[in-house]
């Protein structure tokens, strides 16, 4: 099964709205939602606003998520903090967003199971407790309020450190204690909960300050800790957005950490596993995987447990695993920054690949058990794209390129191929890519192949880029033959959107390169003029196009 099977719009509410449309669009995630709720809102949380609160979360992580990526260092440096709290993150929104009804207890609900199904990584496996702490605090609740906000905070520090086999502090766990400690403080002393967030937000950043002093790793490299850093992100986010502020933390400009080299290199594999067992089972799993690797972490549901290891022999691991119950889903990366995709621990009769210059879509392909692959100079040329192939223990691989000239490649790689069989989708653009990915549902067979061609055909999509041989920045929209240019990227989208129909679309998926720094303006910019779409932004962290849009 998939991260997300459900399309945002797919679930439908009992006045026949999906939870986004039934809380309304908002120009600002969460502070216009704050000031036509008045004063009420900034008192007590229901369920529009939480999921306005994850849209504010999920906005400012992925604005910060390379600068995170770059500064992570610990447990190894695999430069995936950022990617997975914004993973994490935004399937909790997409869930939320989905949700059968606005309220309190099933918003959050959906946010925390997605959330969990989501997490890859020490960060995101922490992020996904952060998340079901409010699912159980809002459990039964109509508002989340003053005395239920510190409860939240007391509940996802208890959690958090519940999830590892061995904690260590200065990451996460040290800002979530902290911030802990700053809401039951703030909500004895009786202020409003928009004032606890506040000083939640500022306890937190002082725990991301010391964590050097904690961690001889971060104090020898002169970083903060990532995850913790992301964490901050978060709740300023949260802070802000209650007050009807911008968040106020900016991503880190630093240059990355060297890495280890030689004999420090990192040896093995990232391991991530969702298994459907008991949970009362969870603690004996814990021990029984001790001896097979590091950075343990095990959580779950009543039925299902999301499993995360460093480990050197996945094999033995699998093995484990499947003596305990059955896997839904497995990841398994190599467990260095450079690690571009997921290992196949076995045969497979059919399986996805995408074949992507966006970092992010690459990770999300992984998380959803699929294969990845960058654009490189090695596999430019037909003949060495087909020997790579050629090694995959597959039958059958539906290809799914970014552009035309992907797909060109792949068809004159399937012509030396004999095994696997190759089939190129019509995917022609990131935010097509991206679309796909979001239905894609592994061991489905020809079904699989069925839905995605009939999704991607009905897409219309637009890519816009900044021209290189101008003095003064101009941005390019195309879209087929089509083309425009335009002085601003805002300009280019809106022209892009009407080329599209966009009057005629329900959902608008942006995927953000590199290019593109803050998207406060471009949301402005489909708001004035398509106020009923929803909007998903989606950083690809690609080097180019700076974006790419599908409408649905």
């Amino acid at each position: 099964m998939s991260i997300e099977t459900e399309r945002s719009l797919a679930t439908i509410g009992p006045n026949g709205a999906s939870t986004r449309q039934q809380c309304g669009a908002m120009d600002h995630p969460f502070a216009e939602h704050v000031t036509r709720e008045s004063e009420v809102a900034r008192q007590r949380w229901d369920g529009c606003t939480f999921v306005a609160a994850l849209e504010a979360a999920v906005l400012a992580l992925g604005e910060h998520a390379a600068s995170l990526d770059a500064l992570n260092v610990f447990p190894v440096a695999d430069r995936d903090t950022g990617t997975n709290l914004f993973l994490t993150a935004q399937a909790a929104l997409r869930a939320a967003r989905a949700a059968s009804d606005t309220s309190l207890t099933v918003v959050t609900h959906a946010a925390a199971h997605a959330a969990l199904r989501a997490a890859h990584g020490n960060s995101g496996v922490i992020l996904s407790q952060f998340f079901r702490a409010w699912a159980e605090i809002a459990a039964q609740r109509e508002y989340l309020d003053a005395a239920a906000m510190a409860a939240g905070f007391a509940r996802a520090d208890t959690l958090a450190r519940q999830a590892l086999l061995q904690p260590v502090e200065g990451t996460m766990i040290t800002v979530l204690r902290a911030a802990a400690a700053a809401a039951q403080e703030a909500e004895a002393a009786g202020l409003p909960l928009a004032e606890i967030l506040a000083r939640v937000r500022d306890a937190a950043l002082n725990a991301v300050a010391r964590t050097p002093e904690l961690l001889p790793i971060l104090r020898q490299q002169g970083v903060v800790d990532a995850g913790a850093q992301g964490l901050a992100v978060l709740l300023d986010a949260w802070a802000a957005a209650a007050r009807g502020e911008r968040p106020t933390l900016a991503p880190l400009r630093t240059t990355p950490p060297p890495t280890h080299s030689g004999a420090g290199d990192p040896v093995g594999y990232c391991f991530n596993a969702l298994l459907r067992v008991p949970s009362d089972r969870r603690d004996e799993l814990l021990q029984t995987l001790a001896p097979y690797g590091e950075s343990i972490e095990i959580v779950g549901d009543d039925a299902l447990l999301r499993v995360h290891l460093h480990t050197q022999q996945p094999d033995l691991v699998i093995a484990c695993l499947r003596a305990y119950g059955r896997l839904d889903s497995l990841a398994v990366e190599p467990l260095s920054a450079d690690g571009q995709e997921t290992i196949l621990t076995e045969a497979r009769g059919s399986a996805l690949l995408v074949l992507s210059p966006a970092p992010t879509i690459r990770a999300w392909a992984r998380r959803s058990g699929a294969l990845a692959l960058a654009p490189s100079p090695t596999l430019t040329e037909p003949e060495r794209l087909a020997a790579r192939l050629a090694t995959l223990p597959v039958d059958r691989l539906l290809v799914l390129p970014a552009r035309q000239e992907d797909a060109a490649l792949v068809r004159e790689a399937a012509r030396q191929l004999k095994q696997p069989t190759l089939v190129v989708l019509p995917a022609h653009s990131l935010a097509a890519q991206l679309t796909a990915l979001l239905v894609y549902e592994p061991g489905q067979g020809d079904r699989t192949e069925e839905k995605l061609v009939d999704l991607l055909t009905r897409l219309r999509t637009v890519e816009i880029d900044q021209d290189g041989t101008s003095a003064t920045p101009r941005w390019i929209a195309r879209s087929g033959t089509w083309h425009a240019m335009h002085a601003t990227p805002e300009e280019a989208l809106r022209a892009g959107l009407a080329h599209l129909h966009a009057q005629e679309a329900e959902l608008c998926t942006l995927v953000i390169g590199e290019a593109i720094g803050e998207v406060a303006g471009l949301h402005r910019a489909i708001r004035a003029h398509w106020p009923h779409l929803q909007i998903d932004f989606f950083w690809g962290h690609q080097p180019a196009p700076a974006l790419s849009i599908a409408l649905e």
